[in-house]
């Protein structure tokens, strides 16, 4: 199956660069983010058995992965610092801007059915949205 390349939004919040794409149906161990210098690579595999298998398809009008996007950063980033979640199909990339552009790999462990988050000790830590049950407004 041909490789989608997934679409971004690159923006800058605060001292970081914020990389957000869309990768609906991945698990968050099938991404990988490879930073080099000011190069991104994001990679998104199928997530098992069957993904491949044919259907009569009667309409359709999106599919899932695998995705890769290969894109030049506007900035030299701290990728050793890099943080990263993935939540509701949507991947966040947190990359402190500054570095000496050594090379990194990003790599996600799965942190809940469809979540998944990596956090290094240096730059900012990737905050987990509370769940609606921890929410004291939802106690009715």
């Amino acid at each position: 199956m041909a490789e989608r390349e997934v679409p971004v939004n690159i923006y800058r919040e605060g001292g970081r660069l914020m990389i957000a794409a869309p990768l609906p149906g991945m698990e968050p161990g099938s991404v990988r983010i490879d930073v080099r210098g000011r190069q991104l690579t994001i990679d998104a595999a199928l997530r098992g058995p069957g993904q491949n298998r044919t259907q009569e398809y009667l309409q359709r009008e999106w599919s899932v992965g695998p995705y890769r996007r290969m894109l030049e950063l506007p900035l030299d980033v701290d990728a050793a610092a890099a943080n990263a979640v993935y939540n509701n199909g949507v991947l966040v990339v947190m990359l402190p801007v500054g570095g000496d552009g050594s090379p990194e790999t990003i790599r996600m462990a799965k942190v809940g059915t469809t979540r998944g988050r990596r956090t290094r000790r240096r730059g900012k830590t990737a905050r987990p949205s509370p769940s609606p049950a921890a929410d004291p407004r939802n106690s009715r």
